[in-house]
């Protein structure tokens, strides 16, 4: 406000020394300059003939591709360089750098095509740093004592980041403050997720040069006349991933940041736009946001084969919802031990509908029991996995968890991440191996993005779908063309796992773990899974199949002797209220309200469970596997329990 105030006057004491018909002149000059800029935006046949047209390296010059190269040619900082090849030891560019960062270095206004996990980060934060210290070259040095350069306030923003994700944001801020280190430039963070008075005291205290927000908080905080956080000198503004800023409806808020910002003809600034696929729409936002003569940079190949199209990737029928975590451990501990005799690390991402799912997967697999249950001094055993590392990352969890998770994994060697869709575009994790989704995604495009994790940068990777048989009807139209196999290596997926049997040995150790470890799970967690697949499912038309399916593996997947109760409400919204089955909580209160008994009910639970014997050979009194009944060890659990878990009546019948 205050840098505000000062133009303000400056241009008032200008004008004001001017005779007044040549004061109305140059107002009119200005009324008529703005009017051009917004509406000189030409119609635009094509993003590669706009840049061609527009080009000014000579056809000899060649783009640089080293680091260092940058610093002898004079057009970046050697403080700089020396931090990119000495502290981040990097030494030739990837070719989005290189051909971004040629182009934006001039200063040009630049759309790039590009994959995330490029360097695309790198790309556009080179320039904007330049541009930074090129208009004040006291930055480029790191003051003594500790002090990043000349003290700075809330209102010196230079350089503004927009990213569709906190995720996402979180590392475009830790790159660039890695890059940032010997200079005085301040970098800080605005997201959602987070308490915005912290970060805002944060930017007030140390104050602020570029800044990587979201939409809706960088929002709140330009709107917020007592944040004192304004940008009236920014002379860099970047949407990364601006294909997903679309997708996830943020442009309204965009262009309303647009408005609380300088326009052009107040200050001038370069507008770097990265984007993964270049729709119709991106080409409109190019139009609203990009200066005539920027440069578009394709960094995608229109003869590369796209990643869906190229690794394998194999679906999994499954006989029932509750054989869906089982053919997962299963699923897991093959890829395991594959990878002890091929030598390549396991490392996957498991993606799930909802958050609820991603919380009783972990909680489960967490869980699960190793071969020895505890030492002589009672301390539990290793996971039956290690070093295989499991992991949990979702929407509801604090953003330092969120970040914790993401960095942790992708330090690992071999981890398992399960992930809601947080994850599924923007983020990059190297050497991902496997990507598993466990049921149908929301659209073709949501798969897409999720495969999209693994086989990156050329390297191999092979994509996993888990469906029910609901799902695996839908996925024929929801997924048609996809290259997709149908796989029957797995043993547990195609058993009934509502009836006694015998089995192989090795599936019969995963169920018994699998038992061992689901009886840990709060009851809470399994009642929120009960209502969000309920949701998840609001798309399917059979709901009495849908019903029978879910109160199955709240039977036999999770071990309960009732489904979970229903809010009326919620059970009315999803056309469940008069489907059999329904355990509905009574609209006067918390009384259940049955909707009556369908085939595949609770009724006569106890046949193939604890009176039958166990399922695979054991005696009666014993639990399903042969082993006592009256053991209720829950397992190896490595982290405190959210709350002491409710003992049920085992429902097992396997």
């Amino acid at each position: 406000m205050r840098r505000a105030f000062q133009r303000c006057s400056a241009l008032q004491k200008s004008l004001s020394t001017l005779p007044s018909s040549a004061a109305q002149q140059c107002f009119r000059r200005i009324d008529a300059t703005r009017f051009a800029v917004s509406r000189s935006a030409p119609a635009i046949r094509s993003l590669h003939q706009s840049s061609i047209r527009r080009q000014e390296y000579t056809e000899s010059a060649t783009p640089l591709t080293k680091f260092a190269d940058l610093g002898s040619s004079g057009v970046l900082h050697n403080n700089v360089v020396r931090t990119l090849t000495e502290d981040m030891g990097l030494e030739t560019m990837t070719e989005v750098q290189s051909k971004t960062i040629n182009e934006a270095l001039k200063g040009q206004d630049v759309i790039a095509q590009a994959k995330t996990g490029t360097g695309k980060t790198l790309a556009f934060l080179l320039p904007i740093l330049q541009r930074i210290i090129q208009v004040d070259p006291e930055l480029a040095n790191r003051s003594g004592y500790g002090r990043r350069g000349p003290r700075t306030t809330a209102d010196d923003i230079r350089a503004l980041i927009i990213s569709p994700t906190r995720e996402l944001a979180e590392q475009i801020a830790a790159e660039a403050k890695k890059l940032t280190k010997n200079t005085g430039v301040i970098v800080q963070t605005a997201v959602g997720g987070t308490q915005k008075s912290a970060g805002l005291r944060a930017i007030q205290r140390e104050g602020c040069h570029v800044l990587v927000a979201t939409p809706g908080r960088l929002r709140d905080l330009l709107t917020d006349p007592y944040s004192k956080v304004e940008a009236p000198d920014l002379s860099a503004l970047v949407f990364d991933e601006a294909d997903r800023l679309l997708d996830q409806g943020f442009w309204p808020s965009i262009q309303e940041i647009m408005t609380l910002l300088p326009t052009r003809a107040e200050k001038d600034r370069q507008t770097l736009m990265f984007s993964a696929t270049v729709p119709q729409e991106v080409v409109s936002i190019v139009r609203e946001t990009l200066k005539p003569g920027f440069n578009f940079v394709k960094c995608v190949r229109d003869d590369e084969e796209p990643t869906h199209a190229r690794i394998p990737q194999k679906s999994v029928h499954l006989s029932g919802l509750e054989n869906c975590v089982p053919s997962l451990i299963e699923l897991c501990q093959r890829a395991i031990d594959d990878s002890k005799t091929t030598g390549k690390p396991f490392k996957a991402i498991v993606y799930f509908n909802s958050t609820a799912e991603v919380t009783l997967a972990a909680s489960a697999l967490m869980a699960l029991p190793g071969a020895e249950q505890q030492d002589a001094f009672g301390r539990r055993g290793a996971h039956p996995w290690h070093p295989t590392k499991v992991l949990e990352i979702h929407g509801k969890l604090t953003q330092s968890g969120r970040t914790s998770a993401s960095d942790e994994f992708r330090k690992a060697d071999t981890a398992i991440l399960l992930s809601s869709d947080v994850t599924a575009r923007g983020m990059d994790f190297p050497n991902v191996s496997h990507v598993i989704q466990i049921g149908l995604p929301s659209s073709r495009e949501q798969y897409i993005h999720r495969i999209g994790r693994t086989g990156r940068a050329g390297k191999e990777g092979e994509g996993w779908l888990l469906l029910n048989a609901i799902e695996a009807r839908e996925a024929r139209t929801r997924l048609r063309d996809l290259p997709l196999t149908k796989d029957e290596t797995l043993l547990i997926p195609g058993m009934d796992l509502t009836q006694p049997a015998d089995v192989p040995a090795s599936a019969g150790k995963i169920l018994k773990m699998y038992q061992q470890s689901i009886k840990n799970v709060p009851m809470a967690e399994k009642a929120k899974v009960y209502l969000a697949q309920l949701g998840v499912y609001g798309w399917c038309s059979r709901k009495q199949e849908l019903v029978d399916m879910m109160n199955r593996l709240a039977r036999f997947g999770w071990g309960l002797s009732e489904p979970p109760r229903v809010p009326y409400i919620v059970a009315q919204r999803l056309g469940l209220s008069s489907v059999q089955g329904m355990n509905i909580m009574d609209r006067g209160g918390d009384r259940p309200r049955s909707t009556g008994q369908s085939d595949r009910s609770f009724r006569g639970r106890e046949q193939g469970g604890r009176e039958q014997g166990g399922r695979y050979g054991g005696q009666r009194g014993q639990d399903r596997y042969g082993g006592d009944r009256g053991d209720r060890s829950s397992g190896y659990d490595r982290r405190e329990p959210r709350e002491a878990p409710r003992r049920h009546n085992d429902a097992f019948s396997y």
